[in-house]
């Protein structure tokens, strides 16, 4: 390649050399994110020719009028995650020595207005879901307690197996993720188990005793096993999404998206004042703790009233 090479080669022959290094999930997001977006814009520009200007004109279009179905812009996160591909394929032509380093630092994003709102539920809400798990407890439901008590991802709690649980040290392992992955090249899907979201994503939960003692009720002695189908074969996020719906309308409950099960741990575990931040932390996957408190520190109006009540022996 040379800095008069298209836009498009770079970024295929990027993606190509990438493919091993991060996981199926992600280089199919980047394949997604260089065919709908990337090639259409820059596809047939020579690389060295992009420049800096080019790049913050390339978000302002994004942000206006990028969406795919032509009907706005494209929000702010997701011009995010569009120019990290850009800034990806482009930093490996400048590590090739093809084109010279764009200064990254020149580049600016619209100020993202929207409101980041956690949604989980209720104590009374929780408290009733419970008791309908109880009233038809199998292992699907069994799931849906293993998340409200450990904050699993979908994808984390379809992976789990067998040998991932150990009884006598009341644990669970979270080594692996299921996911659909969309291959753009032949217009299919295929169902992948893999490694978890991040590196921290990998790590070993303890679990409530009478948690444990639930789990037994459908643990088998076949360490390939997944926990929800009790079979070799997992079960897909969608499907067992799908299963969930049904599960809170059969029983007249308020629907809510299963990732709300992850939330409402979190919560429930912030309005615990001896449950710290940073187990909070580890035990949900996240990178570090500024990320919890970021997302789930503002969720807590309970603890904040209480601490306010103490300023009461003032008056």
């Amino acid at each position: 390649m040379t800095e008069n090479t298209q836009y498009k080669t770079l970024v295929n022959t990027w993606l190509n050399q990438k493919k091993p290094m991060i996981t199926p999930s992600t280089h199919a997001n980047f394949v997604l994110i260089a065919k709908n977006h990337l090639i259409p814009y820059f596809g047939k520009r020579k690389i060295g020719s992009i420049s800096e200007t080019d790049i913050q004109n390339y978000i302002g279009y994004l942000y206006n009028e990028g969406r795919l179905d032509k009907n706005g812009g494209i929000t702010v996160k997701g011009i995010r995650d569009i120019i990290l591909v850009l800034r990806l394929s482009m930093h490996y032509a400048y590590k090739e020595r093809i084109i010279p380093l764009l200064n990254w630092d020149l580049i600016g994003y619209p100020k993202d207005t929207s409101v980041k709102k956690v949604t989980s539920l209720s104590k009374d809400q929780e408290q009733e879901l419970i008791q309908c798990i109880y009233m038809d407890l199998n292992r699907r439901t069994a799931g849906i307690l293993i998340g409200l008590f450990t904050g699993v991802r979908i994808g984390e709690l379809c992976g789990l197996q067998m040998s991932d649980i150990s009884l006598a040290e009341k644990t669970i392992t979270i080594n692996k993720t299921v996911q659909r992955i969309y291959d753009k090249k032949k217009g299919t899907t295929y169902i992948n188990v893999g490694p978890p979201k991040t590196k921290t994503s990998a790590r070993t939960i303890p679990l409530p005793t009478l948690l444990v003692n639930i789990i037994k009720k459908f643990y088998t002695d076949n360490p390939n096993h997944y926990f929800l189908t009790g079979k070799t074969k997992p079960t897909e996020p969608r499907t067992y999404r799908q299963f969930f719906t049904r599960f809170l309308k059969r029983n007249g409950l308020q629907q809510v998206k299963f990732h709300e099960i992850r939330h409402t741990f979190a919560v429930r575990a912030i309005e615990i004042p001896e449950f710290d931040v940073k187990s909070l932390s580890e035990i949900l996957g996240h990178k570090n703790v500024s990320f919890t408190l970021n997302v789930y520190g503002s969720a807590n109006m309970q603890q904040k009233v209480k601490c306010m009540n103490l300023l009461n022996d003032l008056l």
